[in-house]
């Protein structure tokens, strides 16, 4: 336990990084809480700053959650079993994954790395929607069915112009997703789809303002072509 901890807190500060709000900060001398949604994520950053700066707090955001549920529990693995060297801790991680006993350390830290995004520390605990983070961390634990979720997102926020509605959709399909891939494995592999489905209740809560808007009809659209298109 006192080495989920070591995982969990360091997972949770490097989630806990506000990208989306240094990175505005650091281009436009501006505070992105006081601009549009108010949001730290990728899209309020493209608003703010660009759509160049928007995508690059993107893949910094996915790029944290992917480092969360991969390297830092390989690295709290190999302190917890003593292994120093890298080919003694490689050799070690892969016993552990092949006994099944490594994916609820990793689940870990991810969820706190999501958790680290969302309530930030850094930002008196009032941070992002987590999707992109949770992105990365799905694509480290269940990378196939992430990408399946991920191609419905592109489907569903290019048809329609809305990113929440397709960020919305694609969590609440990753479960299913999880299930369809792991089909023959869905005993073995339940707490990634307990997972999964915690993860999709967390994004859609933190869209619970976007879902208001969009039942009103004053949600932002954004089209992918290059031209903005009109609520």
């Amino acid at each position: 336990m006192l080495f989920y901890a070591l995982g969990a807190v360091q997972a949770y500060f490097l989630g806990a990084i506000p990208f989306g709000f240094v990175l505005v900060k650091f281009s436009r001398g501006v505070d992105i809480r006081t601009v549009g949604s108010g949001n730290i994520g990728a899209t309020n950053v493209a608003r703010a700053a660009g759509k160049k700066v928007g995508v690059l707090a993107f893949l910094l955001d996915v790029a944290k959650g992917f480092v969360a549920a991969t390297w830092i529990p390989f690295a709290v693995h190999a302190l917890a079993t003593g292994h120093y060297s890298y080919a003694g801790a490689w050799g070690a991680t892969q016993a552990a994954v092949a006994g099944g006993g490594f994916t609820d350390l990793r689940i870990v830290c991810g969820l706190a790395a999501i958790v680290g995004h969302i309530w930030t520390v850094f930002l008196s605990f009032r941070g992002g929607k987590g999707v992109a983070t949770s992105l990365g961390v799905l694509l480290g634990l269940a990378p196939w069915p992430t990408f399946a979720a991920l191609a419905a997102w592109a489907i569903i926020a290019g048809l329609s112009g809305y990113v929440s509605l397709g960020s919305i959709m694609a969590s609440l399909l990753l479960p299913v997703s999880v299930a369809l891939f792991d089909w023959g494995r869905i005993e073995e592999n339940s707490h990634l789809l307990v997972f999964a489905i915690l993860v999709g209740v967390l994004v859609t809560v933190r869209h619970r303002e976007n879902i208001r808007r969009l039942m009103a009809g004053t949600e932002s659209r954004v089209s992918f072509l290059g031209k903005k298109r009109q609520a």
